[in-house]
């Protein structure tokens, strides 16, 4: 099977904080990983797929916890103040998340383009639209 990859990390999701940059990196190399674990991005997944697809969305889910966490630090840090609108956007897409590996868990038939598009256009529209005028207001007030 051959991975089917997403459109990774480009440079217009850069937003000059380098720790985040890197964190943004990863998480799309990390969403990579659906491409490589199932067959058909189009039919539902079968067992062996659901296991490892839910496995990735806890990866993925763990290590958003964590960039959040670090992303809203920074924001603290200065003062930002689009940080309660971050913290919503934050808590949202954790619940979609635990929201689908419930879902896949109790045996929906979720294909994995539903998957895949979901966390990466939320991902995509967050660092445009969210992110990356934070990204000019830190490099403006930090410290």
């Amino acid at each position: 099977m051959s991975p089917l990859s997403l459109a990774g990390f480009t440079d217009e999701y850069i937003i000059d904080i380098p720790e985040l940059d890197e964190q943004h990196r990863a998480f799309f190399d990390l969403l990579d990983k659906i491409g490589t674990t199932v067959s058909d991005f189009y039919k539902p997944l079968d067992d062996d797929e659901v296991d490892d697809v839910i496995d990735i969305l806890s990866e993925l889910r763990e290590y958003a916890l964590l960039h959040f966490r670090t992303e809203e630090a920074y924001m603290q840090e200065t003062a930002y103040p689009g940080l309660a609108k971050q913290k919503q956007e934050h808590n949202r897409f954790i619940t979609d998340v635990i929201r689908m590996e419930a879902e896949l868990m109790n045996g929906s038939a979720i294909p994995a383009i539903k998957i895949r598009n979901f966390v990466h256009d939320w991902y995509r529209d967050h660092i445009l639209g969210l992110d990356k005028p934070f990204g000019k207001f830190y490099k403006e007030n930090k410290a």
